[in-house]
């Protein structure tokens, strides 16, 4: 495949599991406290492209993160944390929700975390990153194929859930639940702070050393020969060697310098900001509500329900992904799932006195 789609969707299949579970999906799956939501006031900011990135040559325009813009946010609640494996295993089992993952019966996983035995089967790829591969069997519960497992990660995000699967879980999760919209996420990530690149402020790495990671993203081992000389280019700016730089950046080892070579813990790192939100940036791309509209004419055209997501991941690296940033986005097509995207859940309103 060429992109991340996954095609005409199992229409009968997916509307008979969802005729099964609707009834049971009555948004009050989880306790407040369960939910972890952090309601804010809202209000105005400056949402978009800060500054210190307008000349970043790692930054795609084709993002559309640009021009900052001030925008008014209404009040709204937030899952401090990504929804965990174990949040969305107790989802599962009050309601018999089955993912389209599973529905579809395989799912989109990156080939450092695919065994040999499992890739040796394995006959495409994805065209414009081959390091991606489809994965029968993948799905939540596996989340690299279906000789991995979730039991010994439980409390990180749970990934291989689309559009659907994440909108679902939100509604069982408390009453008015819902995916967040980009501009509420973005609102939550900037933690009251105006115009700073992370969370937390202007440095990825942070203390007085400048030595303390703030977030889960990648570190390869190629990390020191692409900064010989000078500053990091983008791997995807060398012309018809770019894939095959990138695929090579993503065989390399990764050391893991920050903690967790694939997904962490939903709780590490501490709080990211001021409100108290764990991981907005890095760990896993995040869905939300919002539909991605094409802004760039240098731009492709996207399919009708091609949504944002945000945060970045795990696989994020200044060389090939530099979007673990609070204005950063991608595009996701809505019946797509892959090993690096979770979600959290927005509560429209204000906290019930």
């Amino acid at each position: 495949r060429s992109d991340f789609g996954r095609g005409v969707a199992a229409a009968g299949a997916r509307e008979a599991a969802d005729v099964a579970v609707g009834a049971k999906v009555v948004g009050a799956g989880e306790t407040e406290e369960q939910a972890g939501a952090i309601f804010l006031e809202g209000g105005r900011f400056l949402m978009g492209l800060v500054p210190a990135d307008e000349a970043d040559p790692t930054i795609s325009p084709m993002d559309a993160e640009g021009p900052a813009r001030e925008v008014e946010v209404a009040a709204f609640g937030l899952g401090a944390f990504e929804v965990s494996n174990r949040r969305f295993a107790r989802f599962v089992e009050s309601t018999g929700f089955v993912t389209e993952s599973e529905t579809f019966g395989w799912s989109f996983g990156v080939e450092a975390f695919i065994s040999a035995e499992v890739n040796a089967s394995i006959t495409s790829q994805v065209a414009n990153a081959p390091w991606w591969l489809p994965v029968n069997g993948a799905d939540w519960r596996h989340p690299n194929g279906p000789d991995t497992s979730i039991d010994d990660i439980m409390d990180h995000p749970v990934t291989q859930v689309s559009l659907r699967d994440a909108e679902t879980f939100c509604r069982w999760s408390r009453p008015d639940g819902r995916l967040p919209m980009e501009v509420e996420w973005e609102f939550a990530a900037r933690g009251g702070k105006q115009q700073r690149r992370f969370p937390w402020g202007q440095s990825m790495l942070t203390g007085k050393r400048k030595d303390t990671h703030r977030m889960n993203i990648w570190q390869s081992e190629l990390d020191a020969k692409l900064q010989e000389d000078g500053p990091v280019r983008n791997l995807y700016s060398y012309g018809e060697r770019s894939l095959d730089l990138v695929k090579e950046f993503y065989g390399a080892r990764n050391t893991g310098l920050d903690g967790h070579p694939g997904t962490a813990p939903v709780d590490a790192y501490g709080p990211q900001n001021g409100f108290g939100f764990y991981n907005m940036v890095g760990n896993v791309w995040e869905w939300t509500s919002t539909q991605w509209e094409v802004k760039d004419p240098r731009a492709p055209p996207v399919d009708a329900n091609t949504m944002v997501k945000k945060g970045g991941s795990f696989l994020c690296n200044p060389a090939t992904c530099n979007r673990f940033r609070s204005s950063a986005r991608m595009i996701f097509t809505a019946d797509s799932a892959a090993s690096n995207v979770g979600f959290r859940c927005a509560y429209s309103g204000r906290r019930a006195d």
